[in-house]
Protein backbone atom coordinates (compact mmCIF):
# COMPACT_ATOMS: atom_id res chain seq x y z
CA UNK A 1 0.00 0.00 0.00
CA UNK A 2 2.49 2.41 0.78
CA UNK A 3 4.45 1.68 -2.45
CA UNK A 4 1.01 1.91 -4.40
CA UNK A 5 0.55 5.47 -2.41
CA UNK A 6 3.91 7.13 -2.80
CA UNK A 7 3.48 5.69 -6.97
CA UNK A 8 -0.06 7.54 -7.15
CA UNK A 9 1.96 10.87 -5.04
CA UNK A 10 4.42 11.15 -7.50
CA UNK A 11 2.31 10.39 -10.52
CA UNK A 12 0.36 13.38 -9.34
CA UNK A 13 3.02 15.49 -8.94
CA UNK A 14 4.42 14.85 -12.29
CA UNK A 15 1.36 15.75 -13.53
CA UNK A 16 1.04 19.06 -11.83
CA UNK A 17 4.55 20.23 -12.86
CA UNK A 18 3.99 21.38 -16.46
CA UNK A 19 0.55 23.27 -14.71
CA UNK A 20 2.81 25.19 -12.51
CA UNK A 21 4.85 25.82 -15.38
CA UNK A 22 2.07 27.17 -17.43
CA UNK A 23 1.05 28.79 -14.58
CA UNK A 24 -0.23 32.64 -16.39
CA UNK A 25 1.90 35.34 -15.55
CA UNK A 26 0.57 39.01 -14.90
CA UNK A 27 2.86 42.21 -16.08
CA UNK A 28 1.11 45.52 -15.39
CA UNK A 29 1.30 48.54 -18.14
CA UNK A 30 1.09 51.94 -17.12
CA UNK A 31 0.97 55.14 -19.09
CA UNK A 32 -1.23 57.93 -19.06
CA UNK A 33 -2.11 57.65 -22.60
CA UNK A 34 -4.04 54.47 -21.63
CA UNK A 35 -7.06 57.48 -20.13
CA UNK A 36 -6.92 58.71 -23.73
CA UNK A 37 -10.30 58.18 -25.50
CA UNK A 38 -8.50 57.90 -29.18
CA UNK A 39 -6.11 55.25 -27.80
CA UNK A 40 -8.79 52.95 -26.04
CA UNK A 41 -9.73 50.74 -29.12
CA UNK A 42 -6.13 50.41 -30.12
CA UNK A 43 -4.91 49.41 -26.17
CA UNK A 44 -7.77 46.84 -25.82
CA UNK A 45 -7.40 45.15 -28.56
CA UNK A 46 -3.33 45.00 -28.50
CA UNK A 47 -3.77 42.98 -24.94
CA UNK A 48 -6.66 40.94 -26.52
CA UNK A 49 -4.22 40.08 -29.25
CA UNK A 50 -1.08 39.83 -27.31
CA UNK A 51 -2.84 37.39 -24.74
CA UNK A 52 -4.17 35.48 -27.65
CA UNK A 53 -0.58 34.90 -28.83
CA UNK A 54 0.97 34.61 -25.15
CA UNK A 55 -1.95 32.20 -22.82
CA UNK A 56 0.52 32.27 -20.18
CA UNK A 57 0.74 36.13 -19.91
CA UNK A 58 -1.74 38.56 -18.79
CA UNK A 59 -1.51 42.34 -19.22
CA UNK A 60 -3.52 44.10 -16.88
CA UNK A 61 -3.83 47.96 -17.84
CA UNK A 62 -3.03 50.86 -14.68
CA UNK A 63 -5.52 53.87 -16.12
CA UNK A 64 -4.10 57.05 -14.47
CA UNK A 65 -4.93 60.48 -15.37
CA UNK A 66 -2.00 62.13 -16.64
CA UNK A 67 -1.28 64.69 -13.85
CA UNK A 68 -0.55 61.92 -11.69
CA UNK A 69 1.28 59.45 -13.64
CA UNK A 70 4.31 60.30 -12.67
CA UNK A 71 3.46 60.39 -9.14
CA UNK A 72 1.89 57.18 -8.92
CA UNK A 73 4.89 55.87 -10.91
CA UNK A 74 7.40 56.85 -8.30
CA UNK A 75 5.72 56.20 -5.49
CA UNK A 76 5.47 52.54 -6.58
CA UNK A 77 8.89 52.06 -8.19
CA UNK A 78 10.25 53.74 -4.56
CA UNK A 79 8.45 50.79 -2.78
CA UNK A 80 9.62 48.21 -5.62
CA UNK A 81 5.82 47.65 -6.70
CA UNK A 82 6.02 49.60 -10.04
CA UNK A 83 4.21 47.97 -13.05
CA UNK A 84 6.59 45.85 -15.05
CA UNK A 85 5.78 47.80 -18.16
CA UNK A 86 5.99 52.02 -18.13
CA UNK A 87 6.12 54.67 -20.39
CA UNK A 88 7.70 57.95 -18.45
CA UNK A 89 10.30 60.52 -18.43
CA UNK A 90 13.14 58.16 -19.12
CA UNK A 91 16.34 60.22 -17.97
CA UNK A 92 14.52 61.06 -14.53
CA UNK A 93 13.66 57.25 -14.23
CA UNK A 94 17.16 55.93 -15.10
CA UNK A 95 18.90 58.33 -12.92
CA UNK A 96 16.91 57.33 -9.74
CA UNK A 97 17.14 53.46 -10.53
CA UNK A 98 13.75 52.99 -11.36
CA UNK A 99 14.55 51.53 -14.42
CA UNK A 100 15.84 48.32 -15.42
CA UNK A 101 18.79 48.51 -18.19
CA UNK A 102 17.66 46.79 -21.70
CA UNK A 103 21.05 46.50 -23.23
CA UNK A 104 21.31 42.38 -22.70
CA UNK A 105 17.56 42.03 -24.24
CA UNK A 106 18.65 44.47 -27.11
CA UNK A 107 21.76 42.89 -28.01
CA UNK A 108 20.33 39.65 -28.17
CA UNK A 109 17.61 40.45 -30.46
CA UNK A 110 18.45 39.71 -34.17
CA UNK A 111 20.05 43.38 -37.19
CA UNK A 112 16.37 43.18 -38.36
CA UNK A 113 14.90 44.42 -35.53
CA UNK A 114 17.81 46.43 -34.22
CA UNK A 115 18.02 48.24 -37.93
CA UNK A 116 14.25 49.65 -37.15
CA UNK A 117 15.01 52.86 -35.68
CA UNK A 118 17.48 55.55 -36.33
CA UNK A 119 20.56 55.96 -34.65
CA UNK A 120 19.46 59.68 -33.56
CA UNK A 121 16.06 57.88 -31.90
CA UNK A 122 18.03 55.65 -30.16
CA UNK A 123 20.62 57.52 -28.91
CA UNK A 124 17.26 59.39 -26.82
CA UNK A 125 16.69 56.14 -25.50
CA UNK A 126 19.82 55.60 -23.25
CA UNK A 127 21.08 57.34 -20.12
CA UNK A 128 25.15 57.05 -19.16
CA UNK A 129 25.82 54.62 -22.11
CA UNK A 130 22.97 52.53 -21.18
CA UNK A 131 19.84 51.37 -23.10
CA UNK A 132 16.70 51.90 -20.88
CA UNK A 133 13.78 52.00 -22.80
CA UNK A 134 12.33 51.06 -26.82
CA UNK A 135 10.89 53.59 -28.92
CA UNK A 136 7.40 53.33 -29.59
CA UNK A 137 5.43 56.32 -30.64
CA UNK A 138 6.26 60.32 -31.13
CA UNK A 139 4.00 63.69 -31.69
CA UNK A 140 5.33 66.35 -33.06
CA UNK A 141 3.60 69.66 -32.45
CA UNK A 142 2.61 71.61 -35.11
CA UNK A 143 -0.51 74.44 -35.67
CA UNK A 144 -4.60 73.34 -36.53
CA UNK A 145 -6.47 75.19 -37.55
CA UNK A 146 -10.86 75.23 -38.26
CA UNK A 147 -11.08 75.90 -41.86
CA UNK A 148 -14.60 77.00 -41.81
CA UNK A 149 -13.38 79.86 -39.15
CA UNK A 150 -10.55 80.63 -41.17
CA UNK A 151 -13.12 81.53 -44.08
CA UNK A 152 -15.54 83.22 -41.92
CA UNK A 153 -12.78 85.98 -41.13
CA UNK A 154 -11.60 86.35 -44.31
CA UNK A 155 -8.14 84.22 -44.19
CA UNK A 156 -7.04 82.28 -46.56
CA UNK A 157 -6.24 78.61 -45.41
CA UNK A 158 -3.59 78.24 -48.41
CA UNK A 159 -1.59 81.30 -47.13
CA UNK A 160 -1.16 80.13 -43.22
CA UNK A 161 0.88 82.75 -41.20
CA UNK A 162 4.98 82.09 -41.54
CA UNK A 163 6.02 84.64 -38.34
CA UNK A 164 4.92 85.11 -35.05
CA UNK A 165 3.78 88.88 -35.60
CA UNK A 166 1.56 87.43 -38.43
CA UNK A 167 -0.37 84.84 -36.67
CA UNK A 168 -0.91 87.09 -33.72
CA UNK A 169 -2.97 89.38 -36.44
CA UNK A 170 -4.78 85.88 -37.46
CA UNK A 171 -5.94 85.31 -33.55
CA UNK A 172 -7.33 89.37 -33.17
CA UNK A 173 -9.33 88.32 -36.77
CA UNK A 174 -10.57 84.96 -35.56
CA UNK A 175 -11.73 86.53 -31.87
CA UNK A 176 -15.07 87.69 -31.28
CA UNK A 177 -17.64 87.23 -28.79
CA UNK A 178 -18.00 83.74 -27.53
CA UNK A 179 -15.18 82.81 -29.84
CA UNK A 180 -11.12 83.24 -29.53
CA UNK A 181 -7.90 83.03 -31.56
CA UNK A 182 -6.22 79.91 -29.65
CA UNK A 183 -5.77 78.83 -26.10
CA UNK A 184 -2.71 79.48 -23.57
CA UNK A 185 -2.08 76.56 -21.78
CA UNK A 186 -1.04 77.05 -18.15
CA UNK A 187 -2.70 74.06 -16.11
CA UNK A 188 -0.62 71.62 -14.22
CA UNK A 189 0.72 69.22 -16.31
CA UNK A 190 3.95 69.26 -18.65
CA UNK A 191 2.06 70.21 -21.97
CA UNK A 192 2.20 73.70 -20.34
CA UNK A 193 5.75 73.54 -20.85
CA UNK A 194 5.95 71.46 -24.18
CA UNK A 195 4.02 74.58 -25.31
CA UNK A 196 5.92 77.14 -23.88
CA UNK A 197 8.86 75.69 -25.65
CA UNK A 198 7.47 75.39 -29.41
CA UNK A 199 7.45 79.60 -28.89
CA UNK A 200 10.68 80.11 -27.58
CA UNK A 201 12.53 77.99 -30.04
CA UNK A 202 10.46 79.07 -32.66
CA UNK A 203 11.32 82.53 -32.02
CA UNK A 204 15.15 81.28 -31.88
CA UNK A 205 15.82 81.54 -28.34
CA UNK A 206 17.09 79.18 -25.84
CA UNK A 207 15.20 77.69 -22.46
CA UNK A 208 18.65 76.44 -21.46
CA UNK A 209 22.37 76.12 -22.38
CA UNK A 210 23.70 72.99 -24.74
CA UNK A 211 24.84 71.30 -21.73
CA UNK A 212 21.71 71.73 -19.42
CA UNK A 213 23.98 73.45 -16.77
CA UNK A 214 21.95 76.49 -16.76
CA UNK A 215 18.50 78.08 -17.59
CA UNK A 216 18.40 81.08 -20.04
CA UNK A 217 14.00 81.74 -20.31
CA UNK A 218 14.61 85.59 -18.90
CA UNK A 219 18.50 85.13 -19.73
CA UNK A 220 17.73 84.87 -23.49
CA UNK A 221 16.58 87.81 -24.85
CA UNK A 222 14.44 86.06 -27.43
CA UNK A 223 12.92 83.82 -25.07
CA UNK A 224 12.16 86.32 -22.85
CA UNK A 225 10.26 88.10 -25.94
CA UNK A 226 8.56 84.76 -26.96
CA UNK A 227 7.47 83.90 -23.19
CA UNK A 228 5.60 87.49 -23.30
CA UNK A 229 4.57 87.20 -26.76
CA UNK A 230 2.88 84.08 -25.82
CA UNK A 231 1.59 84.75 -21.83
CA UNK A 232 0.37 87.98 -23.51
CA UNK A 233 -2.21 86.07 -25.52
CA UNK A 234 -4.52 85.76 -23.00
CA UNK A 235 -3.78 89.19 -21.12
CA UNK A 236 -4.57 90.71 -25.05
CA UNK A 237 -8.24 88.73 -24.83
CA UNK A 238 -7.28 86.59 -27.74
CA UNK A 239 -6.99 83.40 -25.97
CA UNK A 240 -9.78 81.25 -24.17
CA UNK A 241 -10.14 82.50 -20.16
CA UNK A 242 -8.98 80.79 -17.89
CA UNK A 243 -5.85 79.63 -18.92
CA UNK A 244 -4.04 78.31 -15.60
CA UNK A 245 -6.85 75.12 -15.63
CA UNK A 246 -5.98 74.15 -19.16
CA UNK A 247 -4.57 71.38 -20.50
CA UNK A 248 -4.31 69.39 -23.40
CA UNK A 249 -7.86 68.31 -23.06
CA UNK A 250 -9.44 70.92 -22.29
CA UNK A 251 -8.20 72.38 -25.18
CA UNK A 252 -9.21 69.89 -28.14
CA UNK A 253 -12.62 70.14 -26.50
CA UNK A 254 -12.59 74.24 -26.72
CA UNK A 255 -11.19 73.43 -30.68
CA UNK A 256 -14.16 70.71 -31.02
CA UNK A 257 -16.65 73.31 -30.00
CA UNK A 258 -15.66 76.11 -32.11
CA UNK A 259 -14.64 77.66 -29.34
CA UNK A 260 -11.13 78.48 -30.60
CA UNK A 261 -10.09 79.02 -34.52
CA UNK A 262 -6.61 77.31 -33.80
CA UNK A 263 -4.32 75.16 -31.23
CA UNK A 264 -0.80 73.85 -31.05
CA UNK A 265 -0.61 69.99 -30.40
CA UNK A 266 0.42 66.72 -32.13
CA UNK A 267 -1.12 64.76 -34.28
CA UNK A 268 -2.78 62.48 -32.08
CA UNK A 269 -5.08 65.71 -30.92
CA UNK A 270 -6.86 65.23 -34.37
CA UNK A 271 -8.01 61.87 -33.38
CA UNK A 272 -9.56 63.69 -30.01
CA UNK A 273 -11.30 66.65 -32.03
CA UNK A 274 -13.25 64.38 -34.16
CA UNK A 275 -13.87 62.09 -32.14
CA UNK A 276 -15.91 64.83 -29.98
CA UNK A 277 -16.79 66.23 -33.23
CA UNK A 278 -17.28 64.04 -36.02
CA UNK A 279 -18.35 67.14 -37.89
CA UNK A 280 -15.09 68.92 -38.13
CA UNK A 281 -13.66 65.99 -40.33
CA UNK A 282 -12.26 67.35 -43.68
CA UNK A 283 -12.16 70.86 -42.06
CA UNK A 284 -9.23 71.50 -40.44
CA UNK A 285 -5.95 72.92 -41.93
CA UNK A 286 -2.42 71.47 -40.51
CA UNK A 287 0.85 74.35 -40.72
CA UNK A 288 4.19 74.37 -39.16
CA UNK A 289 4.39 76.59 -36.05
CA UNK A 290 4.87 80.07 -37.14
CA UNK A 291 8.74 81.52 -36.57
CA UNK A 292 11.97 80.27 -37.77
CA UNK A 293 10.30 76.70 -38.47
CA UNK A 294 11.50 74.91 -35.18
CA UNK A 295 8.73 72.79 -32.92
CA UNK A 296 8.96 70.38 -30.95
CA UNK A 297 8.55 66.28 -30.83
CA UNK A 298 7.54 63.92 -28.01
CA UNK A 299 9.61 60.48 -28.14
CA UNK A 300 7.24 58.04 -26.34
CA UNK A 301 9.63 54.89 -25.10
CA UNK A 302 8.04 52.13 -23.23
CA UNK A 303 10.60 50.59 -20.48
CA UNK A 304 10.89 48.11 -17.50
CA UNK A 305 10.80 48.46 -14.34
CA UNK A 306 13.63 47.76 -12.11
CA UNK A 307 11.49 46.06 -9.52
CA UNK A 308 9.56 43.73 -12.60
CA UNK A 309 9.38 39.99 -11.27
CA UNK A 310 9.07 38.62 -14.99
CA UNK A 311 11.47 40.88 -17.23
CA UNK A 312 11.50 38.53 -20.32
CA UNK A 313 7.54 38.15 -20.22
CA UNK A 314 7.36 42.73 -20.07
CA UNK A 315 10.09 42.86 -22.93
CA UNK A 316 7.89 40.37 -25.45
CA UNK A 317 5.19 42.68 -24.54
CA UNK A 318 6.95 45.73 -25.66
CA UNK A 319 8.32 44.33 -28.66
CA UNK A 320 4.75 43.10 -29.44
CA UNK A 321 3.43 46.96 -29.13
CA UNK A 322 6.61 48.24 -30.74
CA UNK A 323 5.70 46.20 -34.37
CA UNK A 324 4.49 47.56 -37.01
CA UNK A 325 1.01 46.37 -37.14
CA UNK A 326 0.17 48.22 -33.80
CA UNK A 327 2.41 51.17 -34.98
CA UNK A 328 -0.18 51.59 -38.10
CA UNK A 329 -2.92 51.40 -35.84
CA UNK A 330 -1.70 54.24 -33.27
CA UNK A 331 -1.09 56.47 -36.29
CA UNK A 332 -4.55 55.34 -38.17
CA UNK A 333 -6.93 55.53 -34.98
CA UNK A 334 -4.98 57.20 -32.46
CA UNK A 335 -3.36 59.58 -34.39
CA UNK A 336 0.52 58.77 -33.49
CA UNK A 337 3.15 58.99 -34.94
CA UNK A 338 5.36 55.85 -35.46
CA UNK A 339 8.84 56.21 -35.15
CA UNK A 340 9.64 52.76 -36.89
CA UNK A 341 12.38 53.87 -40.04
CA UNK A 342 10.07 51.40 -42.52
CA UNK A 343 6.85 52.81 -42.18
CA UNK A 344 6.90 55.78 -44.83
CA UNK A 345 5.48 52.79 -47.68
CA UNK A 346 2.64 51.98 -45.95
CA UNK A 347 -0.45 52.05 -47.25
CA UNK A 348 -2.37 53.13 -44.27
CA UNK A 349 -0.02 55.83 -43.98
CA UNK A 350 0.95 57.08 -46.75
CA UNK A 351 -3.09 57.38 -48.19
CA UNK A 352 -3.27 59.97 -45.25
CA UNK A 353 -2.22 63.23 -46.08
CA UNK A 354 -2.17 65.14 -42.45
CA UNK A 355 -0.16 62.42 -41.15
CA UNK A 356 2.41 63.03 -44.09
CA UNK A 357 2.51 66.89 -43.14
CA UNK A 358 2.94 66.17 -39.83
CA UNK A 359 6.23 63.98 -40.70
CA UNK A 360 7.31 66.62 -43.20
CA UNK A 361 6.98 69.41 -40.06
CA UNK A 362 8.84 66.99 -37.86
CA UNK A 363 11.94 67.06 -40.24
CA UNK A 364 13.15 69.92 -37.70
CA UNK A 365 11.84 69.33 -34.70
CA UNK A 366 13.65 69.26 -31.35
CA UNK A 367 13.43 65.96 -29.29
CA UNK A 368 11.25 65.67 -25.87
CA UNK A 369 11.23 65.79 -23.14
CA UNK A 370 15.17 67.19 -22.48
CA UNK A 371 17.81 65.25 -21.34
CA UNK A 372 18.16 65.63 -17.90
CA UNK A 373 17.44 63.33 -14.48
CA UNK A 374 15.37 66.15 -13.20
CA UNK A 375 13.33 66.96 -15.80
CA UNK A 376 9.93 65.88 -14.77
CA UNK A 377 9.73 67.73 -11.97
CA UNK A 378 11.61 70.41 -13.82
CA UNK A 379 8.82 70.27 -17.34
CA UNK A 380 5.32 69.37 -14.61
CA UNK A 381 5.77 71.66 -11.84
CA UNK A 382 9.05 74.41 -11.32
CA UNK A 383 8.01 76.17 -15.28
CA UNK A 384 4.36 74.98 -15.21
CA UNK A 385 4.19 77.30 -11.28
CA UNK A 386 6.70 80.17 -13.08
CA UNK A 387 3.95 80.65 -16.02
CA UNK A 388 0.83 80.69 -13.71
CA UNK A 389 2.19 83.22 -11.50
CA UNK A 390 2.80 84.90 -14.71
CA UNK A 391 -0.51 84.68 -15.82
CA UNK A 392 -2.00 86.43 -12.60
CA UNK A 393 0.89 89.37 -12.42
CA UNK A 394 1.53 89.67 -15.96
CA UNK A 395 3.80 92.58 -15.34
CA UNK A 396 6.31 90.49 -13.04
CA UNK A 397 6.94 88.02 -16.12
CA UNK A 398 10.46 89.34 -16.74
CA UNK A 399 11.13 89.04 -12.63
CA UNK A 400 9.30 85.81 -12.80
CA UNK A 401 11.21 84.07 -15.10
CA UNK A 402 14.33 85.78 -13.66
CA UNK A 403 13.74 83.91 -10.48
CA UNK A 404 13.07 80.74 -12.25
CA UNK A 405 16.36 80.85 -14.04
CA UNK A 406 18.36 80.97 -11.04
CA UNK A 407 16.30 77.90 -9.05
CA UNK A 408 16.66 75.84 -12.40
CA UNK A 409 20.26 76.41 -12.64
CA UNK A 410 20.84 75.24 -8.93
CA UNK A 411 19.02 72.36 -9.40
CA UNK A 412 20.54 71.48 -12.69
CA UNK A 413 24.08 71.27 -10.76
CA UNK A 414 22.55 69.99 -7.99
CA UNK A 415 22.69 66.43 -9.41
Amino acid sequence: MNRLLVSVVVAALALAAPLARAETVTIQWQTANLTEPQFEPVWKAMIAAFEAANPDIHVEPVLVARKDDWTKFVTSAQARRAPCVVQTDLATAAFNGYLLPLDALWNAEPDSLRATYSPDIMRAMHWKGQLYGIPIWGGVFAEIYNRDMLAAAGLDPTHLPATAADYVDWLRRLTKPGQWGTAVLGGPTDTTTRLLLTWIWANGGEAFNADMTKATFAADPKSLEAIKAYLGLAAQGLAAPSPNTTNYLEQTVLFAQGRIATMRSAYWAIAKVLGDNPGLAGKLVVGPVPGNGATLATLSSASIAASCKYPSQAWAFIKFQAGKHWAVERARVSNWMPLRNDMADDPDIAKDPQLQRFLEIGRTARSYPLPHPAWADIAGTDIVKAVQRALLDPARTEQIFRELDAMLTRKLNDL
